[in-house]
């Protein structure tokens, strides 16, 4: 149980640092992951860094946390106004 509750928490953690990460300027998820993990990752690492910071993106626009943005095939994020 303890090790479930580290996890959970750590979640929440990573929503948090992604919530502050978000500023008024439209910003991809790729932008965002630098923040979130840093500008020290290979290719392949990189890319599962995207994927773990759009999820937290994604659980963040449905929260009402962040705002969604798809135009011309880009998706970008930012604060809620």
């Amino acid at each position: 149980m303890g090790r479930a509750r580290a996890l959970v928490a750590h979640h929440h953690l990573r929503l948090d640092v992604a919530e502050r990460s978000l500023t008024a300027e439209p910003q991809t998820g790729y932008a965002l992951s630098y923040p979130l993990f840093g500008d020290d990752l290979k290719p392949a690492a990189r890319r599962f860094a995207v994927a773990e910071t759009l999820s937290h993106l994604e659980r963040l626009a449905r929260e009402g946390r962040a705002l969604r943005i798809e135009a011309d095939g880009v998706v970008t994020y930012t604060r809620p106004s």
